[in-house]
């Protein structure tokens, strides 16, 4: 068996792995989210060590993401995709997971000051999230298979 077989199939297990890591926050996140804007103070506290905790947990699982899938993608498929349309359906919609959470972290900050109104927009910018979380794994389908 070729080294780049072997590699790509370890890093695809990664891949897999991080994608889960990172898609449950796409279902824990929009839960969260709006329980901040009316929690009294103790609990917004608690709360905001949930969202710190599974925020980092994101940003690991998205870095690993996108290095993970480039490199599978070269080495299982020398940057040529078997599906590109849907490929490229895939990669906007990442772009636009990563959008959304940069967006939920400027509301994230706003929320820790005390702005109510940020809080309940970290719900939409959740669930916008999910869309796109949604909208990557069924383009992934259709891209790779």
């Amino acid at each position: 068996m070729d080294w780049a077989v072997i590699l790509a199939g370890l890093l695809f297990v990664i891949h897999i792995v991080a994608f889960i890591a990172g898609g449950a926050n796409s279902v824990i996140m929009p839960i969260i989210g709006p329980k901040i804007a009316a929690a009294t103070p103790e609990v917004r506290a608690q709360l905001f060590d949930i969202v710190d905790r599974l925020a980092k947990v994101g940003k690991v699982a998205m870095g690993t993401l996108l290095v993970t899938g480039l490199l599978v993608l070269w080495l299982k498929w020398n940057w040529v995709p078997p599906n590109a349309v849907w490929f490229w359906i895939k990669m906007a919609a990442i772009v636009a997971m990563i959008f959304c959470i940069v967006q939920n972290e400027r509301n994230s900050k706003l929320a820790r000051a005390g702005d109510r109104d940020a809080a309940k927009r970290s719900q939409m910018f959740g669930q916008l999230t999910g869309a796109a979380f949604i909208i990557v794994i069924l383009s992934a389908v259709f891209a790779f298979s």
